[in-house]
């Protein structure tokens, strides 16, 4: 029985992670919905694996993407000093909070992510302007066959944003890219793609600012953590290739679709409506 279980898991992560990459969610959005949905885990034993789960995608899909020069390193680094603080703090929070108001919590994040996917889902218009804050980048579209080059905006938004990020990582386990990629895409106008690959490069960190926390509170399945990290990381590098020649506004809409869908389904069950 423990062997098709962890054989799920593994199958499971493959698919999460292959998302995960292609939207720079990092992988733990899906695990988490798998590990409280389908194998119905408690809450906090979830966030602990899907946190575990986001750094071994991030660490496949991210290494992928500094090599294709799609991640905006100097950019990352600058979000980083509030997203990790923001982490911890969302860690010690969470551990502290009843199991269903986090998953109302994470219900709440995946609606807010799906609704900003959908705003901008016909077209993306990247217009390059003076880059006086010297932290935008370019890259090279396969899908567009040439080069992107963008300015970034909005640095403090970006960096409040961040933090929120970090906090909502530690409580519900998803490493921030959710929140984080629709605010460098639509708010600080940097490329869908290049939002996807250098949220990648940061959810890695923010979950293991979190996960000592849960570490060090003895939360973490180490025997259900082997599979799920295995088949994260094979999952995320076919996402980085998968990523590299898909049209933005399909990433959009495929995001929306999912997250809405188990958006609901978090409400339900942290209402008390769905009980398994």
């Amino acid at each position: 029985m423990e062997i098709a279980l962890y054989i799920t898991i593994f199958l499971f992560g493959i698919f999460a992670g292959g998302l995960g990459a292609t939207l720079g969610l990092g992988g733990g959005v899906l695990m988490i919905l798998f590990f409280t949905l389908a194998i119905n885990i408690p809450i906090h034993k979830a966030v602990a694996l899907s946190l575990l789960a986001v750094i071994a995608s991030s660490s496949m899909a991210g290494s992928v993407y500094v090599r294709d020069k799609m991640t905006n390193i100097r950019l990352a680094m600058i979000l980083e000093t509030c997203t990790v603080p923001g982490a911890v703090l969302g860690a010690f929070l969470a551990l502290s909070l009843p199991g269903r108001f986090i998953e109302a919590i994470l219900a709440s994040v995946l609606l807010y992510a799906a609704l900003v996917s959908f705003r901008q889902v016909k077209s993306e218009k990247t217009i390059f302007r003076e880059d006086r804050l010297g932290i935008g980048g370019e890259y090279y579209d396969e899908a567009k066959k040439g080069m992107v080059r963008y300015s970034v905006d909005r640095l403090k938004e970006g960096l409040f944003a961040s933090l929120l990020a970090g906090i909502v990582s530690g409580i519900v386990g998803i490493g921030g890219g959710i929140i984080k990629v629709p605010i460098m895409n639509f708010i600080m106008k940097i490329p869908i793609k290049a939002s996807a690959a250098t949220s990648n490069f940061m959810v890695g960190v923010t979950a293991a600012a979190s996960a000592v926390v849960y570490f060090s509170k003895g939360v973490v399945d180490l025997q259900m953590a082997v599979p799920t990290v295995l088949g994260i990381m094979a999952g995320a590098y076919m996402g980085t290739r998968l990523l590299s020649q898909t049209q933005s506004p399909y990433l959009r809409i495929l995001l929306a679709v999912v997250l809405i869908f188990f958006s609901i389904v978090l409400f339900l069950k942290s209402g008390g409506i769905l009980v398994w």
